[in-house]
């Protein structure tokens, strides 16, 4: 009996000891804080109209297309693969097998259908129809569907099967694929809604359900957004399970935080006179890579009674700056000087190119030639961004020399975004994202719901149209180039860098791949060191 018991007692003490040992914690997963200037506005991939929105949509959503980090050229995504038919008129798409949305249901091809419908709709109120006109009966879609819902039928989509989509164009448009870089909705949760109200559904704030790399968790608004690992993405569970993309709209109030270890991650914007301080700090490193993204000063030429719309007070406006002193004094060499639309990143980019130089008494001289010795012009910035905001003061004391006064106005971001849809200004200094493609449609033909601007010329339009229906590269730099050489001289904006991307990462990060359109590419890949006890 006394065997007995001291056999339990053992065992039990063996249960125990061994207890303990089991019950010590596990390390806590460590979390990602990246820092963002502003808050997302929208998180519907259909309707991303600023920078913050679009950078936060990556996390909750998958493309159907992406590109390639170092060529640009076109890989697949949601799509697992295409083949080009009828002389580059049909594509044929095969979404990647066990898809599903975070709620369990499937992603198909009638998802991808719907969307395209939804973009086509004439209730559509966001801006990718210019990039879906392309397809057979898109157009006649737009002008002619009767219903509320994006139901019904357009001409060159077909549903083939669960897994494929068929696209037919009504003519060949070289740059196509890369209009396929955004995520599709899921028509089982939107398909009943009508699309005049689906930019403000609330899945516009929830994203949910998502087919992307994190789900959303939380949104405070002016705080952050915290998403969480998707468990089933299709490219595999992320490896950080948590990030919060923290609103940190002060540049100063994110130095700090960083250097203190509250973010691990300043994208993108670092400013370039904290680059030197933050590389000798041991615990973070630099990473730096061009982007498909420039800064420039637009005119308000859609109005045709303000003076802006003088070809000669434009070209003297763009004769102020010397480009190359932007770059090496703002951005202290982190950048190109920028005379055109064409991009470095871009294959049909010259890098001789140049129209306008610092000229300040052929400025002057212009000015007076029409007619207006003197001007009064409001230039407006949003407030926050330094080297745009030191680029407008530049302008600003430029402008002054050939008698014209600017005042510069900073808005908060929101409030800027107003004055700019409501065209409630003369000048603004603003960026703008190009696409992979060198194809300058979207934003400069006359007929483009992109030409925010109101730019026009005939000749332009021809060439633009010429260069997407033209195949091989070659003959498309040509084309392209020409047409950069009117617009220039035309003096629609004034060009001034082309900034690169300036990274301050904690250097325990693994896997960040900066890309030049998008900061969280591949970001199921990120993951911070194993400790030496896991």
């Amino acid at each position: 009996m006394r065997r007995t018991i001291l056999y339990i007692t053992a065992v039990l003490f063996l249960l125990i000891a061994a207890g303990c040992v089991n019950s010590t914690p596990e390390a806590e997963p460590r979390d990602l804080h990246v820092a963002a200037l502003a808050n997302p506005i929208n998180l519907n991939p259909l309707f991303l109209r600023d920078a913050v929105s679009a950078e936060a949509a990556t996390l909750l959503h998958a493309p159907l297309v992406t590109t390639d980090p170092e060529t640009l050229e076109p890989k697949p995504r949601l799509f697992a693969s295409w083949e080009k038919k009828g002389d580059n008129l049909v594509y044929e798409f095969t979404l990647h097998e066990d898809v599903f949305w975070s709620d369990g249901t499937p992603l198909t091809a009638k998802d991808v259908a719907f969307t395209l419908r939804a973009i086509s709709h004439p209730d559509y109120t966001g801006w990718m129809f210019p990039l879906m006109q392309y397809i057979a009966g898109a157009e006649e879609y737009r002008q002619e569907h009767e219903g509320e819902y994006a139901d019904g039928e357009i001409e060159g989509i077909t549903v083939v099967d669960d897994l494929t989509l068929k696209i037919e164009l009504k003519q060949a448009h070289a740059p196509f694929l890369t209009y396929l870089t955004f995520a599709p909705l899921p028509s089982h949760v939107l398909a009943k809604t009508r699309v005049s109200e689906l930019e403000e559904h609330p899945y516009s704030r929830t994203a949910e359900p998502g087919v992307g790399p994190y789900l959303l968790e939380k949104w405070r608004q002016d705080e952050y957004l915290h998403v969480r690992a998707n468990p089933d993405y299709f490219l595999g569970e992320p490896q950080i399970k948590n990030i919060y993309y923290r609103v940190i709209t002060n540049p100063e109030a994110q130095l700090i935080e960083l250097l203190a270890g509250k973010l691990d991650m300043i994208p993108t914007a670092v400013k370039v006179e904290d680059i030197h301080t933050l590389a000798t700090d041991q615990e973070i490193r630099i990473q730096q890579n061009p982007r498909l993204v420039y800064d420039y000063i637009g005119m308000n030429i859609s109005d045709e009674d303000s003076v802006l719309s003088d070809k000669k007070v434009r070209t003297a406006l763009s004769m102020l700056l010397d480009k190359e002193g932007l770059v090496e004094n703002l951005l202290l060499g982190y950048g190109e000087p920028l005379h055109g639309p064409l991009l470095p990143l871009h294959f049909a980019y010259d890098e001789e190119f140049t129209v306008f130089e610092e000229n300040l008494p052929a400025a002057r001289n212009l000015l007076v030639e029409s007619g207006n010795g003197s001007l009064d012009l409001t230039l407006i910035v949003n407030a926050g961004n330094v080297v745009r905001e030191n680029a407008a003061l530049i302008f600003k004391e430029q402008a002054a020399k050939i008698g014209v006064d600017v005042t510069v106005k900073l808005l908060e971001w929101e409030a800027f975004l107003a004055a700019y849809r409501e065209g409630d200004y003369d000048l603004v200094a603003l960026g703008r994202g190009a696409d992979a493609d060198p194809d300058l449609t979207f934003h400069w033909h006359s007929e483009s719901a992109g030409n925010t601007l109101g730019y026009k010329n005939e000749k332009v339009d021809q060439l633009l149209e010429e260069g997407a229906a033209a195949v091989d590269k070659e003959s498309r730099s040509e084309i392209y180039r020409r047409a950069q050489q009117i617009i220039v001289e035309d003096a629609p904006i004034i060009w001034l860098y082309s900034r690169q991307a300036v990274h301050a990462v904690s250097k325990d990060l693994t896997s960040f791949t900066p890309h030049p359109e998008m900061l969280f590419y591949n970001v199921h890949e990120w993951h911070w060191p194993m400790r030496e006890d896991d």
